[in-house]
C-alpha cells in the first residue's frame, strides 16, 4: 500500500462539558451549559445565535478573555485550567489573532507599526518584524500602504490591516468578531472573501456573527441558544 504524507488534523479547540456561571446581585446566570465543541486545524467555523444566547461568552472563553466555571478546555492541547493569568496572556498573544468589528488600530501609528505591534510585544527582532509585516501586508493586498495612517484609509482597508496584524505571530486560529459589522455590503463581502482565501491557505478561523449572509462563508455553523450548542452542516 502506498504511503501518504498528509498531515493529520488535530484539535485547535477542544471543549468538554464546559459551563460558565455568573453570580451577581441579580442572581445566578448559567450563560453556557455543558458545551462540547471541537475545532480542527484548518476549520472555518461560524458561531451564531441571538442576543443573550451565550455566543459572546463562548467567544470570550475561546479568546482566553474569560475562564469557564467548569469543564475541560484545551487550546492546542494546552489545558487552560492549569495556567496562571500571565501564562494565559502569553498563550493568547502567541496562539490567537483577533479581528474586531471596531478594527482597534492605534491612530497615532502607521500601517506598518500597527501590524508589527504583536511582534513587538513578543520581543521579535526588528529584522524579523520587517520581513513578517511585508509578508502579511502582501497577503492582504496592502503592500503599498505600509506608511499610511488609518485616517487616510477606507473601512475595508483598515480591516485588512487588522487582519494582517492578526496574522503576524502565526496564530493557531483567527478569532473574528463581527468583522464586517462596520462595513458596507460590498466591502464586507471583500473582507469575507479575504478570510475565506486565508482559510483555504490553511488558516483556522472562528467567526462570531449574527448575520446569516456572513455565516455562509464558513464551512460549518454552530448555533448557540440558551447556553447550548446545536450544529448545522455546511451552509447553502
Amino acid at each position: 500500500m502506498k504511503k501518504t504524507n498528509q498531515k493529520k488534523s488535530h484539535n485547535v479547540i477542544y471543549m468538554k462539558s464546559l459551563s460558565k456561571r455568573y453570580d451577581d446581585e441579580a442572581g445566578v446566570l448559567d450563560a453556557l451549559k455543558g458545551i462540547n465543541l471541537e475545532i480542527k486545524d484548518g476549520d472555518f467555523i461560524a458561531i451564531m445565535g441571538p442576543s443573550g444566547s451565550g455566543k459572546s461568552t463562548l467567544m470570550n472563553i475561546i479568546g482566553l478573555l474569560d475562564r469557564p466555571t467548569a469543564g475541560v478546555f484545551l487550546l492546542d492541547d494546552v489545558d487552560i485550567a492549569t495556567l496562571s493569568e500571565k501564562e494565559l496572556a502569553r498563550l493568547r498573544r502567541d496562539k490567537i489573532g483577533f479581528v474586531f468589528q471596531s478594527f482597534n488600530l492605534l491612530p497615532r501609528l502607521n500601517v506598518f507599526q500597527n501590524v508589527e505591534l504583536p511582534m513587538v510585544y513578543a520581543r521579535k527582532s526588528k529584522s524579523e518584524r520587517k520581513l513578517k509585516v511585508a509578508e502579511v501586508l502582501e497577503k492582504v493586498g496592502l503592500a503599498d500602504k505600509a506608511k499610511n495612517r488609518s485616517n487616510r484609509m477606507s473601512g475595508g482597508q483598515i480591516q485588512r490591516v487588522a487582519i494582517a496584524r492578526a496574522l503576524t505571530n502565526n496564530p493557531s486560529l483567527i478569532l473574528a468578531d463581527e468583522p464586517t459589522g462596520n462595513l458596507d455590503t460590498k466591502t464586507g463581502e471583500e473582507i469575507m472573501d479575504l478570510l475565506k482565501s486565508l482559510n483555504q491557505q490553511g488558516v483556522t478561523i472562528v467567526l462570531v456573527t449574527h448575520n446569516p449572509e456572513v455565516g455562509k462563508y464558513a464551512n460549518k455553523i454552530v448555533w448557540v441558544k440558551d447556553g447550548l450548542l446545536t450544529k448545522k452542516k455546511v451552509p447553502v
